[in-house]
């Protein structure tokens, strides 16, 4: 038995085999080692967690809700630091929000709704994603235009791995947003609000040909109201009734949309979540993210088509979402033709241990160095 008692009541940490076998996978398909699984409420428990740590020679894998597909909170034989009991909703004024990390952002957006207030990152697993792993992963929302979640966020609570609390604005917000747990641990955010959704228009474009949606797509691309152009396939199109076509859903600033209605463009924004649940009803469960550039979108589409692959994705930014279905080897033989097509394979989700054969970057590095030098948390993820 370690010393967890000494930081925790029995009910915050366990040694159990049930528990260690629970925590020892997240949303992927990765298996680590559980040493123990510890349940902090409080920043004081967090730091002296750390203290007991340095003394016992401890290393901590952080986990939110667990819903990463990554693998970026499996633990490598590890304490598993499991922040959904810091759950609490700290203060909301008529601009930002400051949570805690194991707020569900479902439950967060419900109670922003009750004050007429609202926070544009929402991703298909809102209902059961934690704050603190949209923040550890930097994480889109289904509707593009907002950004990642690091454009929303004001400011952030953080112990590092020199068990220093920090207080992170700014430029500095880079070395923990998007850094999958391994520079601190969060143990408040600061979220930025609107009042209500920007507004927007849409028109839907169908096409036959590869040529003739490049065409259309480097037309309306250079109209300087049209803020995201969505893609999907002749699967994607089919799987939601909409006909067999290749399809461009472009979404305007301003009233050149055809869809112009409230009702109209929140229906549209539903299809797009049921996407998501259709194609894992089809059985395509494992989804990637691909970086493609526009010369190259033609060649991509042709080897989706070549293999029957359903691809939704986002041609202004160039990611793509081709959908696989479980231990398919297409989706291994996507990463040479990513290579190929002078693209990048982590383009929207992350890195975390399925990926980390494609991170190359000195600069990971020194910010590890400079706040976690150690490597107590996360050791695995990014960086052995």
């Amino acid at each position: 038995m370690m010393k967890f008692k000494e930081v925790f009541p029995p009910t915050a940490y366990s040694e159990a085999i049930a528990d260690k076998i629970t925590y020892a996978r997240d949303g992927s398909e990765f298996e680590g080692i559980v040493k123990a699984v510890v349940y902090p409420t409080t920043r004081e428990q967090i730091i002296n967690l750390l203290m007991l740590g340095k003394s016992e020679k401890l290393h901590f894998t952080i986990r939110g809700a667990g819903t990463n597909t990554l693998g970026s909170c499996v633990p490598a034989n590890s304490v598993v630091v499991d922040l959904s009991r810091m759950n609490k909703i700290i203060e909301i004024t008529t601009d930002s929000v400051t949570v805690e990390p194991g707020v569900i952002l479902g439950d967060l957006l419900k109670e922003l709704k009750k004050k007429g207030l609202f926070f544009p990152i929402k991703p298909l697993e809102y209902n059961v994603c934690s704050i603190g792993g949209l923040v550890a992963m930097n994480s889109f929302g289904l509707d593009i235009r907002y950004g990642r979640v690091e454009k929303w966020i004001e400011e952030l609570e953080v112990i590092d791995g020199n068990n220093k609390k920090l207080k992170v604005s700014g430029a500095q917000l880079k070395d923990f947003v998007g850094m999958e747990g391994t520079t601190g641990i969060i143990y408040s955010i600061k979220l930025k609000l609107l009042s209500a959704p920007l507004p927007k228009t849409i028109s839907i474009f169908k096409f036959n040909t590869i040529t003739a949606l490049m065409d259309k797509y480097n037309f309306v691309s250079n109209n300087k109201h049209v803020i995201s152009v969505y893609f999907l396939d002749e699967f994607c199109s089919s799987f939601l009734e909409l006909g067999n076509s290749l399809l461009l859903i472009v979404e305007y600033d301003n009233d050149n949309g055809v869809l112009k209605s409230e009702e109209e463009i929140a229906n549209l924004d539903l299809f797009m979540e049921r996407l998501q649940h259709l194609l894992i009803n089809k059985k395509y469960v494992s989804k990637e993210d691909p970086f493609i550039p526009l010369e190259n979108i033609p060649q991509f589409i042709q080897w989706l088509r070549k293999n029957a692959i359903p691809c939704y994705g986002y041609m202004h930014l160039g990611i793509f979402h081709p959908c696989f279905r479980e231990a398919s080897p297409l989706n291994t033989e996507l990463y040479n033709v990513v290579k190929v097509l002078k693209g990048l394979v982590p383009g929207e989700y992350g890195i975390g241990i399925k990926r980390k054969q494609f991170l190359s970057d000195s600069k990971l590095s020194r910010i590890k160095s400079n706040y976690d030098p150690s490597k107590v948390f996360n050791r695995g993820v990014l960086i052995d």
